[in-house]
């Protein structure tokens, strides 16, 4: 199943969630492949005896048991080698064994396999290029179906931090969640503690909960936990004024969801789902990029701030392998989020979310900085089929240290740079800092959509650039079936700046601002703007049949090759095959 059919019916799962791995099997530096699940990926890993940047490796796939074989993008070879990953963090301190374990994946093969059926065990082929070489193995992705081994009743109603500390097994979870007598539960600490629920336990689900008044996270996962389920929650009114400025802004990083490890080069937090969740409107605001922080700026020499201010989920370094979907998160205009996803260590080889991690299906809006922030190692992370909106910055990957990391089927509304800055922000941030940077990033198939005044008053358009070089030089992207749809023709659909820039191929993209590379790009791109059909309903972008781009892009295995018509859409919707949808309500049958 490939990526058209997989963001429409693949889609209508069950409910309730999944039976999670024990622990992910680390990747081995051995000969052999090796692939790590999750609900509809399977993340591939191969040192192969010699495997070169000019050998491609090519991967097909099929159910167990089915005849036909299916193939997908061949994955990607990364030729540095073990120098670039000699150092975990930017502090430079020895991190002895961790950095060896991240030496590992030097000279390796690495991608993903997308839009398969849960709970499904899948053979793999791969197949180097100019030899004889082939290896087969089995995987299994996630289901969507939970053992439930004990359930825990929390209180109706309570003003006090409840601990999540028994722990289940992947035979049988521990779920916690309201009294049947009482049919809801509300944890309302009306900020006199600092949490509405620790985590301090493995293989848990957390389903149905109201949270309300945290002091500072409304969810605090501890180092240790993991396979860790939150679903069908709604959560409001976490965090702290800042100290420096009381309550006019919020403190940085207090989150709906938090996570960090005390051991960060040990890490073991693996495995959080957040699913169908409710995420709004924290107790403070973030400053935007034209508003004055004392914090970042006491003597107020700088011209611009960077946000500083709540989240609605932060992961600090973890062992990733997380998926957040179908998640509805907002806010309004006096309580925005600096990132309404990210954590950190932004320039490393750890970071958020880290590895092997899905964020699809959501509904992102209200912040002054990224929409998303997948910053890091970004390894076999993927980001698709997310709406998001009202923000400066869609997608933040600066830095992306071992890749490779996949956006595709994205749509993007409207951008700010500030409350009294009508110009928008770039779709994607990327860059490199601190010898942190060079891995592979795929983008697909996203949609630019420029609302105009009419839709959010007269000072909100669309993005002001395309692909950008804001958080440093872009390296290593490829550009495929995008529309690079920005404010102006004197905008940036795709702008390199300076010669750190390299590595890079664009083409098959619709865009109607500049291109600015270091090498010439887009051949057979197509300089124009998108015409919408006129019978699309309420978050639904088609392409008109008589639009620039309908069934002009260029085939992708595994991510578009059940398109209908002659060609693939340019952009994130296929036309006549299912829309895609957001938020917590997005491909829930009837009956659920």
């Amino acid at each position: 199943m490939n990526n058209i059919s997989l963001l429409g019916p693949a889609f209508r799962a069950a409910y309730s969630c999944v039976v999670l791995l024990s622990f992910v099997p680390v990747v081995s530096s051995a000969a052999e492949p090796s692939a790590v699940p999750t609900f509809h990926c399977i993340g591939l890993y191969w040192n192969a005896e010699g495997g070169s940047a000019s050998r491609e490796c090519r991967v097909r796939y099929r159910a167990k048991g089915s005849g036909r074989w299916r193939e997908a993008l061949p994955l990607w070879f990364d030729e540095r080698g073990p120098e670039a990953f000699v150092r975990i963090f930017r502090s430079g301190r020895d991190e002895g064994p961790a950095a060896e374990r991240l030496q590992q994946y030097s000279r390796q093969y690495r991608g993903s396999i997308v839009g398969l059926r849960p709970g499904t065990n899948y053979e793999i082929e791969l197949q180097l290029a100019q030899t004889e070489r082939s290896e087969r193995l089995e995987a299994e992705t996630w289901s969507e179906d939970i053992p439930i081994a004990e359930t825990v009743s929390l209180p109706a109603e309570s003003g006090r931090t409840f601990v999540v500390d028994k722990s289940g097994s992947a035979e049988g979870y521990v779920l916690y969640t309201h009294p049947p007598d009482a049919g809801a539960s509300t944890i309302d600490v009306a900020d006199r503690r600092d949490y509405c629920l620790e985590v301090r336990a493995g293989f848990v689900v957390i389903r149905g909960v109201t949270l309300k008044g945290a002091r500072v996270h409304a969810i605090r996962i501890f180092g240790g936990s993991h396979d860790v389920v939150i679903e069908d929650c709604d959560i409001s009114g976490w965090g702290r004024p800042d100290e420096l400025e009381g309550k006019k802004w919020g403190r940085n990083m207090d989150s709906a969801v938090y996570a960090s490890e005390g051991e960060p080069l040990r890490p073991k937090i693996a495995r959080i789902v957040v699913q169908r969740c409710r995420i709004h409107h924290p107790r403070y605001d973030t400053n935007s990029w034209s508003e004055y922080r004392q914090r970042m700026d006491p003597k107020k020499v700088a011209k611009s701030w960077h946000p500083m201010g709540p989240q609605a989920i932060s992961l600090f370094n973890t062992a990733g392998n997380h998926v957040i979907r179908y998640n509805d998160m907002w806010s309004d205009a006096d309580h925005y989020y600096n990132d309404i996803f990210g954590g950190g260590s932004n320039f490393s080889g750890a970071g958020s979310p880290n590895r092997d991690t899905d964020i699809y299906g959501n509904r992102l809006r209200h912040c002054w900085d990224d929409g998303i922030e997948a910053e890091g190692a970004n390894r076999n992370v993927r980001i698709w089929g997310n709406y998001i909106s009202e923000t400066m910055v869609a997608v933040a990957t600066a830095a992306t240290h071992v890749g490779p990391l996949y956006i595709w089927r994205n749509v993007y509304g409207v951008s700010r740079r500030g409350p009294d800055k009508p110009s928008g922000g770039p779709f994607l941030k990327a860059g490199l800092n601190s010898g942190f940077g060079g891995g592979r990033t795929y983008v697909f198939h996203n949609t630019l959509l420029q609302p105009g005044p009419d839709e959010q008053g007269p000072a909100w358009r669309g993005a002001g650039l395309g692909l950008s070089e804001w958080g440093g030089g872009l390296l290593n992207h490829l550009s495929r079936n995008n529309i690079w749809h920005v404010l102006s023709e004197r905008d940036y659909s795709i702008q390199e700046r300076g010669k750190v820039a390299r590595d890079n191929d664009y083409d098959y993209d619709m865009f109607n601002g500049r291109v600015v590379t270091r090498k010439p790009q887009e051949k057979r791109g197509l300089k124009a703007s998108p015409l919408y059909d006129a019978g699309n309903k309420a978050a639904q972008f088609f392409l008109s049949p008589g639009s620039p781009g309908h069934d002009a892009g260029v085939v992708i295995p595994n991510f578009n090759d059940d398109y209908r018509g002659e060609g693939p859409d340019i952009g994130a919707f296929e036309a006549a095959a299912p829309p895609l949808e957001f938020g917590c309500q997005a491909y829930r049958s009837t009956d659920d």
